[in-house]
């Protein structure tokens, strides 16, 4: 199965290069529905950024593309986990590709953060498609699972298309020294937010651990 993955990462490539943003958006349904999960997007989402984002313009049809496919498939194995007789999708729970030891990931992932593991799990590529699995089987309500969806899917591929674009330009740690240097106050403030994230995951993680 890893053959055939690495084997598909050129033909998305290359689909993407003839095709566009409407190509990336396939590729972006196919990896979060999971009826077609052999796509290696580690490689691919990097190398259709590299191809599709020139200016401000095309990095917002990028991340557009990208939301879209990602968050209209991620309700694929949510409604078919959901239960029977949801929007007539509970059939395709044969057809999606998944394995036990990775549902039981995302099932371990969500039992420990609750509903916002569905907004930080988009970031995490062994959580990114199978925290919808259990999503759908706890029954979270469809309109905040697409919220937070929509929302970790977007600023997942914005980074990724922001880090490709930028480190395109110049060396990536020359414009994060850059960026520290000239605006001291802006690289203080997003460091202070990122250890009080940190912090409260840290401090709600123990207090679970406590309580069970």
């Amino acid at each position: 199965m890893v053959d055939f993955a690495i084997d598909l990462g050129p033909a998305a490539v290359r689909f993407i290069r003839l095709y566009g943003p409407l190509a990336l958006l396939i590729f972006t349904f196919l990896e979060t529905s999971m009826l077609f999960p052999f796509f290696p997007s580690e490689v691919v989402v990097p190398a259709a950024a590299a191809l599709l984002i020139v200016d401000p313009l095309s990095f917002v049809v990028f991340v557009t593309a990208a939301t879209v496919g990602g968050t209209v498939g991620a309700y694929v194995p949510y409604y078919a986990f959901r239960g029977p007789g949801s929007r007539g999708l509970g059939r395709l729970r044969e057809r999606i590709n998944v394995s036990e030891e990775a549902a039981e990931r995302g099932r371990r992932w969500f039992r420990r953060w609750g509903q916002s593991s569905v907004f930080w799990g988009r970031f995490l590529p062994a959580l990114r498609s199978v925290v919808s699995i259990p999503a759908g089987l706890a029954g979270m309500p469809a309109a905040r699972f697409g919220v937070y969806t929509a929302a970790g899917t977007l600023l997942f591929y914005a980074a990724v298309g922001a880090v490709v674009y930028y480190g395109r330009q110049r060396s990536l740690f020359a414009a994060a020294g850059s960026v520290a240097a000239d605006r001291p106050v802006l690289t203080a403030a997003v460091a202070a937010v990122a250890l009080l994230t940190g912090f409260l995951i840290v401090t709600r993680s123990r207090r679970r651990e406590r309580t069970t």
